[in-house]
């Protein structure tokens, strides 16, 4: 008999561009649902068609056009400023969800494109234009084309440049490479941006890394390691990669020195290799250490390509996921209707 599940979420880690945190009684089933709509199934905005207007660059249209779509658009909700759709008819995770100001360009009656299912891009450079406001020793140098060079013609979409700003302090661009130009090289497009999603092409993914792991469960036998030589403690440590396993202290001196797990995320691969160690360490002939993986609690890695901020991702990923099953159990409930009409 199945039982109802209270699934609790713990953060362990939370900044713009990345997060870490844990599902506690839940099932991989869940956990792995969670996953796939995060990477295929959150709408966000990529460049979807670019019209050239000069391109001399060694690059031809068809590769320039693809990087554009790689580049992450971020949709900016400014409080006060931001119109937002008036026909919503659904209540979304958030309202820095995209879809409260965008809609998708198939579901709008306008004749191509407008203000609420596209955003219009342009970019002009040219090789000799910016060479004259160069510094001399740099005027024959290729002039790198980036994405600060793009200017979107929506103040609630502009191009992330940077994922983040140490990224961004460290860098000697100005932003995502598009192309290097020459002496007489000119590059001028406009791009039309649309909502997406990973699952009708990759430039729509809001990740970059989306991963779970079963959560852990180690015991460490204290009491049977603390009464082993120095030399043997140091070996149990040896037979994993560095970094696995170590003390809680290496300063202290030896005989106060705690073995601990340093790395949960990889003990599992190498706990029957310390088992059997420990087996042949101990007197008693039992092992000193324990590892099995939790089928219930899972790890979750997240960091986003830019385009929207992780908390805000992973809400639109649950509220994607629960919409799903709120047509799904409409789905039975109509076939059970239909089963008893006949």
């Amino acid at each position: 008999m199945a039982r109802n599940r209270m699934p609790k979420v713990k953060v362990n880690e939370m900044e713009e561009h990345y997060a870490q945190f844990e599902i506690h009684d839940t099932d991989c089933s869940v956990a792995n649902a969670l996953r796939r709509v995060m990477i295929a199934e959150v709408v966000t905005m990529a460049v979807d068609l670019v019209t050239f207007e000069e391109n001399t660059s060694v690059l031809n249209d068809e590769i320039i056009a693809h990087r554009l779509g790689l580049i992450p658009l971020k949709y900016q909700y400014r409080e006060g400023e931001t119109r937002l759709r008036d026909d919503i008819r659904t209540t979304l995770s958030s309202e820095r969800d995209i879809q409260r100001r965008f809609r998708f360009t198939r579901e709008c009656d306008c004749d191509e494109y407008c203000q609420w299912c596209a955003v219009k891009l342009t970019l002009g450079v040219a090789f000799d234009e910016r060479a004259k406001h160069r510094p001399e020793r740099e005027k024959d140098l290729p002039l790198v084309v980036t994405s600060n060079d793009l200017i979107s013609e929506d103040n609630d979409v502009r191009p992330v440049h940077f994922e983040t700003d140490a990224e961004a302090d460290d860098s000697v661009d100005q932003g995502i490479t598009i192309v290097k130009l020459a002496k007489g090289q000119e590059l001028r497009f406009t791009a039309i941006a649309k909502l997406g999603i990973g699952k009708e092409h990759s430039k729509w993914s809001p990740v970059s890394k989306c991963v779970f792991r079963p959560q852990p469960h180690v015991h460490l036998d204290d009491d049977a390691i603390s009464k082993l030589p120095p030399a043997l403690r140091d070996l149990i440590i040896q037979a994993c990669p560095a970094g696995v396993l170590g003390y809680n202290d290496d300063d202290a001196p030896p005989e106060n020195r705690k073995l601990v797990v340093k790395n949960d995320a990889a003990i599992l691969d190498f706990v029957d290799d310390v088992k059997t160690l420990t087996q042949r360490l101990s007197p008693t002939g039992k092992s000193m250490i324990s590892a099995f993986a939790s089928d219930t609690n899972f790890i979750f890695d997240i960091e986003s390509v830019g385009s929207i901020p992780v908390d805000d991702l992973v809400l639109c990923a649950i509220y994607e996921l629960k919409r799903k099953l709120l047509d799904l159990q409409l789905a039975v409930n109509d076939l059970k209707d239909d089963d008893d009409d006949d």
